[in-house]
């Protein structure tokens, strides 16, 4: 995932994946309004899940593990693919390609746990970005080494990686996930596609970065405060499985915007699918752009801003900065790479794909060119540009198609007619 906000606007999140409950807990929030200024607390609560079947709790289980070096420093060239970073790993001998994700726990695709058989340790439910659940199986991965340095007997759930087809393009075989993260320090510099990792942090080289301080969960998850004009906005998840930008609540996003906090606003509508479980689910929510985002004095411009189930900052925000994660200290490091974002421009839908629908129009934003033009949600769609889905092309070329700042789209209409259109990008006003 290059740019998003484009024809793909794409907001995966295999990530925020969080475990459930027997009884789902009510998330708090409360606002202050103190003279000139307000504060927004959110008091994040990480659904907890006992495991029924298997002598060992998840909870326990995702504790384990260790690291065979005490002393290392690895460097370790990524792939950045629709803003996602993808790592190579080794598992007995063999190469695989899995997403760096602070966001979700270490997991393996069920192609490798049927090629491997792990022991199995617990099993329980996951939540994933769009809420839905599924039972997962988790298991214990004897060793994953990235670059020269092996992760041992690390617990892992086992996932479909094929259910959502836009995770399926992406050809990954695993997370990289928060319990085993958590196992050293990390940088990442997506400027230079170079993960690395280390037992010791380098203070001097850091001296000239921002650093905040950060709180976990039982899942090893990452949570920051940042703030948004006079508010101050707790708890958001720091999630680099996520290519989407910031994330609000829709409570917290209706206070920014009565505080005016928040300018002209703008709503999505039709249907997403982003979550690791794959299920669609019905899609409204309102976008913005912000210049008044402060992380320490980092006051990045143009950040993209939406309503969401979960609140966190995904990395085509992070994506703007060399980020070190001091997991001894509960401490981030941050430093500008330099490139600033301008509000780009949008055509203003998104496309999916369903055994139901084919590919087809997922979602539209008002007052987009192709909202403009009649765009609908639920058109199917039979051409991109030269990407013909009745001859010889699939959805995965799509997902790797970047267009220019035009695109001709053929789609069927709700009566059966094709329709033709070209829709130049504009910047939402």
């Amino acid at each position: 995932m290059k740019n998003i906000v484009a024809l793909l606007f794409l907001f995966l999140s295999v990530s925020s994946i969080a475990q459930i409950s027997r009884k789902d807990m009510t998330l708090f929030y409360r606002c202050f309004i103190m003279k000139n200024s307000f504060k927004l607390q959110i008091l994040s609560v990480v659904l907890l899940f006992i495991s029924g079947g298997c002598s060992t709790q998840w909870t326990k289980a995702i504790q384990r593990g260790k690291i065979s070096s005490e002393a290392f420093h690895e460097n370790v060239s990524v792939e950045i693919q629709k803003k996602l970073i993808l790592v190579p790993v080794t598992i007995r001998g063999k190469q695989y390609r899995f997403l760096f994700d602070t966001g979700a726990p270490f997991s393996i695709s069920s192609y490798l746990q049927k090629e491997y058989g792990f022991k199995k340790v617990s099993s329980g439910s996951i939540r994933d970005s769009d809420h839905n659940r599924q039972k997962v199986d988790w298991v214990q991965v004897d060793s994953v080494s990235i670059g020269s340095v092996a992760f041992v007997n690390q617990t892992a759930f086992v996932a479909d990686f094929e259910a959502n087809p836009v995770i399926s393009c992406l050809g990954i075989d695993g997370i990289i996930g928060s319990n085993l993260i958590r196992h050293c320090n990390w940088t990442i510099d997506q400027e230079q596609k170079l993960l690395t990792f280390d037992s010791n942090i380098d203070a001097l080289a850091l001296k000239e970065s921002v650093s905040i301080p950060f709180e976990t969960d039982h899942q090893y998850n990452i949570f920051i405060d940042v703030n948004l004009g006079q508010a101050r906005v707790k708890n958001l998840l720091l999630d680099y499985g996520s290519n989407g930008s910031v994330a609000l609540n829709k409570e917290v996003f209706a206070t920014l915007k009565e505080h005016a906090v928040l300018g002209n606003t703008f709503k999505e509508k039709g249907i997403q699918q982003t979550g690791i479980i794959g299920e669609s689910v019905v899609l409204s929510r309102e976008i913005t752009w912000s210049d008044s985002l402060r992380i320490g004095h980092l006051n990045p411009e143009n950040v993209l801003l939406k309503t969401g189930k979960t609140d966190l900052i995904g990395n085509d925000f992070l994506s703007r900065f060399r980020v070190t994660i001091d997991w001894e200290n509960k401490r981030l490091y941050l430093s500008e790479t330099g490139t600033q974002q301008a509000i780009s421009g949008s055509f203003g839908f998104r496309i999916g794909t369903s055994p139901k629908n084919g590919i087809y129009i997922q979602s539209v934003t008002e007052n987009s060119p192709a909202h403009k033009k009649g765009i609908e949600p639920n058109m199917k769609v039979t051409k991109v540009d030269n990407l013909d889905f009745e001859k010889d092309h699939d959805f995965c070329d799509y997902m790797s198609y970047e267009p220019g700042d035009t695109v001709f789209l053929e789609v069927v209409d709700a009566e059966g007619k094709k329709r033709e259109f070209r829709i130049e990008k504009a910047v939402l006003k």
